[in-house]
Formats: structure tokens, sequence, C-alpha cells
């Protein structure tokens, strides 16, 4: 389907892959994975057709549909529904005529249009449509509004929801899930497992890839290499070519050294010069193995705690939570946090997690009840706005130096460096940082200031994969307590002992695993679908009765089309006899008209004529006005 033919790309001055030669076939999940700057996302733009190669070629089967998603919303003014369904392009044209004939009510060509529209399965897309926003996230009370009501997250779930409904030959995504809470993650997965189209995706969402990818392509050194199986297989692969590639190297070393021993050993003696010069063209044309390189392994760890607080760090009692002037979003909250407990906030999106977190710091206040905090509390507090509040203009250098003003700097440099923050690093402005190095910031930030609990909102957004399960083993020997709200399920799994579920503006414990989770959204989604689905038919028959009564009146004018003209007709007929009987009348109100017999005859006759007339005509016309009512 999509063959890459010897290709080579580079950014800039930079090459960032070349020799390429690999093939995606029909229905084939691959994903795309390697270290950050590697090229990853320039390939999807390659293929997708935005980039061209700058060596070889890629070839794609023809009229293949090739769908991306979109970096940004292009109409504001659309209903989220709407907006959904436009990336059909030939039905949202067939639509827009539909309208068009209805505004100029060309009822014909509208029912010709509407008859199109449903050949291209218009309203089961658009039932589709709203399933995929609801899979996403998206409240039915809201895919009725205008996209300009959405955030900028918000939006780009917007956007993939407009790509997968596309149905494409080939679906590009990348980073599908760093904007999308756990269920939506869950709703995805299922999805693309049952998509039927070839996905090439890139995510740093390890079980994400391991259940939706077949096949992994990795960038590394300048070249791609295609690897069978899920990432965990890829991974296992890697390392064992790793592996055997050290051991053939020191195999290779060991030779080349015997050889050099040799040559060094007798290339003087002319009895072994010959056996010497012999080994000295073998040594010459050794294919070399390169020894391998690791890059250093980033790690970071938070300060340990040898005595921490007793009792309860933070507690809540008969809590109602939320913003003012508005419905509290979580009632009735009681809930204690101990030292050393590690819990996982589980819950569909808009049901409060956030919202707990934000109360908890001190972001919100409650909008009843009480909360108590333990003297000794020191709160870590990652935001998913955290990345917002650093200063653009100043260094990661100056962010600590604010934080801490008793610093010097030969420790701020030094400490910065455990977060890959070195030399030149440590002294650029964040605003050249890429979401990831800035995530890393905030997390220094954080861990400098040695908190004793820990409150991490969907701290893994713009994480790669090495850095993640850095967080994930920092987080494991993290001493005091955590409330972690994350969509990455490898993340939660290695770090919390148990889970709290908020839901139905309540706070309770969750007596299972993500599995368990898994499996009552799955009932909870069913639950609301079948409310969903009758809402739904109910507004479609209204919808449907709405149609059918248009279509009715449409019959009933083209029906009375002929009836009303001849109304018309006859109405204009009897104003101008009438007129002309109003002539005659004064005409016969004359005396001198009496004196001529002759005259008086004709205008008597003309009258006569006239009101005979008249009087069929207004019959004929009161016959018309009856039946125009009754089919009316």
């Amino acid at each position: 389907m999509i063959t890459l033919d010897n290709v080579a790309l580079q950014r800039g001055v930079k090459a960032l892959f070349s020799e390429v030669n690999l093939s995606l076939f029909k229905g084939q999940k691959t994903a795309l994975v390697g270290k950050n700057g590697t090229g990853k996302s320039s390939l999807l733009s390659l293929i997708s057709g935005e980039m061209q190669s700058d060596y070889g070629e890629m070839k794609a089967v023809k009229g293949i549909d090739i769908v991306t998603v979109k970096q940004e919303v292009d109409d504001l003014e659309s209903s989220i529904l709407s907006y959904v369904v436009k990336g059909l392009k030939a039905l949202d044209e067939t639509k827009e005529k539909m309208q068009a004939a209805l505004e100029r009510e060309d009822y014909e060509q509208h029912a010709l249009y509407h008859g199109d529209f449903e050949a291209l399965g218009g309203y089961q897309v658009e039932a589709r449509a709203a399933e995929l926003l609801n899979g996403l996230g998206f409240q039915s009370d809201i895919i009725h509004q205008k996209v300009s009501v959405l955030s900028g997250g918000w939006r780009i779930r917007l956007n993939l929801a407009q790509a997968l409904l596309q149905d494409a030959d080939l679906l590009l995504l990348d980073e599908p899930t760093n904007h999308l809470d756990l269920d939506a993650v869950l709703w995805l997965e299922r999805y693309l497992n049952q998509y039927a189209g070839a996905i090439l995706l890139i995510s740093h969402d390890r079980i994400f890839l391991d259940n939706v990818v077949k096949n992994v392509w990795h960038i590394e050194k300048n070249t791609i290499t295609s690897y069978s199986g899920n990432y965990t297989s890829f991974e296992k692969q890697y390392f064992e070519k790793r592996e055997l590639l050290e051991k053939s190297y020191q195999k290779q070393q060991a030779k080349i050294a015997h050889l050099e021993s040799f040559v060094n050993r007798f290339k003087a003696k002319a009895s072994k010069a010959k056996q010497a010069q012999s080994r000295v063209k073998m040594l010459e044309k050794m294919q070399r193995i390169e020894k391998l390189h690791d890059e250093a392994t980033f790690q970071f760890s938070f300060a340990g705690h040898d005595r921490l607080p007793t009792g309860a760090l933070i507690s809540l009692e008969d809590a109602a939570l939320g913003y003012d002037n508005a419905a509290p979003i979580i009632n009735n909250a009681s809930m204690m946090v101990l030292a050393e407990m590690r819990v996982g906030l589980l819950g569909k999106n808009g049901a409060g997690k956030s919202t707990l977190v934000k109360s908890l710091v001190g972001d919100l206040a409650l909008l009843s009840g009480s909360v108590q905090k333990h003297p000794d509390l020191k709160v870590g507090y990652f935001a998913q706005h955290s990345l917002d509040s650093l200063d653009l203009e100043a260094s990661a250098l100056v962010h600590l130096m604010r934080l801490d003003e008793k610093i010097t700097q030969e420790k701020a440099r030094k400490f910065l460096g455990r977060f890959n923050f070195s030399n030149d690093m440590a002294l650029n402005a964040v605003k050249h940082f890429s979401g990831g190095e800035k995530a890393r910031l905030a997390l220094a930030l954080i861990v400098y200031e040695e908190p004793n609990f820990l409150l991490l909102d969907e701290p893994t957004n713009h994480l790669d994969i090495s850095v993640r399960e850095a967080l994930a083993l920092a987080l494991q020997s993290f001493s005091g307590a955590l409330i972690l709200i994350s969509h990455d399920r490898y993340l939660l799994e290695s770090t919390v002992d148990e889970y709290w579920l908020v839901d139905n503006k309540k706070i309770t414990s969750f007596d299972g695993d993500l599995s368990d989770y898994y499996q009552y959204m799955i009932a909870s989604t069913r639950v609301a679908n079948k409310k969903e689905k009758e809402d739904f038919i109910a507004a479609e028959s209204a919808s449907k009765a709405k149609k059918d009564e248009r279509k009715d009146r449409a019959k009933k004018r083209e029906a009375l089309k002929p009836l009303t003209n001849e109304a018309k007709s006859l109405e204009k007929k009897i104003e101008r006899l009438q007129e002309g009987e109003t002539k005659l009348s004064i005409q016969l109100q004359s005396q001198e008209l009496y004196q001529d017999k002759a005259r008086l005859d004709e205008v008597l006759s003309n009258h006569a004529a006239i009101k005979k007339e008249l009087e069929q005509l207004e019959s004929r016309w009161f016959s018309l006005l009856q039946k125009i009512e009754d089919l009316s």
C-alpha cells in the first residue's frame, strides 16, 4: 500500500534518516518509535504528502485515502457534531445543497438532494459521529453547540473525532492519547482495534502500543528498522539484537588483537613477512562492527523522608467541591490522606478528579465543609497547566534560583544536571524548550522542594517513554503520600496501591484494578448509551415528523398551485369586469342616454352581459376558494 524506496530525509542540515526501505500493508497497524528529534513526525508528514523526500521515492497505491489529524480547528461557527461530519466532503457538500434548496423553497430539488444524502448514509453518519464524540468524552448536551466554546485540548479531540470518522485506507496518528483521559484512551484503544484501515501511529504510552499495534518501526542512528510484534516484543528483540552485536563486537576485537599481535611480532622477519602482510590485508578488508555507545539513561529521585508526619496529612469533612456560583461537582466529601498512601483517581472526564486535587492543594476554596492540613504538610503539585505557568523568557537556572534565593549557582547547576539541563541547556530560555523539556523542568522544581505529599494531574503529557519510566521509578521510591491522575496505565499500575472512584458527585474507594475499572466503564457506557440512544431516537422521530410535515406541505402546495393560479387569474378578470360594470352603471344614470334608444339598448345589453359573466366567474372563484381551503 505504501512503499519507501531508498528514502532519505533531512531537516535543515540535520540528516534524520537515509537508505530507508520499508513497506506498509493493507490493514497493518504499526507504531513509529524513537527518541525525540529523530524524525518520527517528519516521517508522518512525508507519508501524508506534506513533505518531500530528499532522496529516494515514496510510492503509494493509486487512489489511496490517507487521513491525518488536523493541527488546528478551521471552523469555529459550526456545531461540534457538524464539524466532525464535515470531514466527509461529499456528504457535507450534499448537506449544504439541501439547505440551500430549502432556503429558496425549491422543494423538488431539496427532495432530490435529500435522497442523495440518505444514499450516502447521512443520518447514520451523524449517529456515528455522535458515538465518536461520546467515546472521546464529549457530553451529549454540548455536541450541538458551536466549536468556539471548546478549549485547546478539546479542539484536538474534535479533530481526532473528525479523522476517525473518515474510515481511511491509512490513518496517521501523532500522539493521539496526549490530551485524553483514561476513559477516552480505553475507548480509543478499542476503536482502533476494530478499525479496518491501516494505522501508523506515534505514542509514548507503552500499554496503548502493546494493545493496538502488531508492528514497530524504530528510528535510531539515521535509519529505520522494522520489528514484528507489539512494543514489548520490539523491546525484547531490540535488546537481544544489541546483546548479539556486543558479543560480535567483542569477538571481532579479540580477532583484531590477535592479527595485530602477529603482524607486530613478525613483520620484520623475512620468513614471516608474507604471512604478516596477508594478515594486514585481512585487517584492511575486515568489516568493522561499531562499538555500542549507550546514552546515559535519565533517572531522578525524590528526597527521602526518614520521619513522616503521623496522622492525616490532609482531610476533608462533609465538603462540597466546585466553583463559585455553580452547582457542586462533588458533594459530601469526607476523606483523609495518610502518610505513605498511594492513590490513583479514576472517573470520567468532568466527574471532578482535577476539582478534588485543586481543592486539596488550595487552588479552589471549598463551597462548604472543612479541610484540615497537618502543620508539617509539604505539597508537590503538578497540574495540567504547570507548563503554562513557566516563565518563557527565563532559563531553567533562573527558575530554580527564584525558588531558592539562597542557592548558589554551582549547586543549582549541579541539581539541574540531574534532569539533563546541563551546560548551555541550563541557561537557555524556556521558550526554546520542547513540551517534554518543559515537563522535566516542572518536575525538577517539584523535586527540589522535597514534598511529603505529591498531587500529580496528568504528569506524562509530552514525556517520552524513557522519561515516563524514570518518573515511575522515582514515584516507586517516593516515601510520602501520592495522589495521581493519569491516562498512562503503566504509570498507574506501577506506582499506586489503591484507587478512588470519582463518580456521580461522590468519592468512593474502588475495589479492583484497572481491568475491573475497564469493565465498570463499559457497563456505565452501556447504560449511558441506552439513554443516549433513546434520546437520539426520540429526536430523530421528531426530526422525521418535521421533515414529513414539510414534505406534506410541499405536496399540498404543488397540488394547490393550479387552483391558486386559476383563482388569481379569475380575480384579475373579475376586477376588470367590475370596473366595466361600474362605468356602465354610471352611464345608465345619465338622462341623455334615455333620449337615444339605440345607444340605451346597447348599454343595457352590455351591462346584462357583464353581470352574467361576473356571476359565473364569481361562482367559479368561490368554488376554487372552497377547494383550496379543503386541501390546505
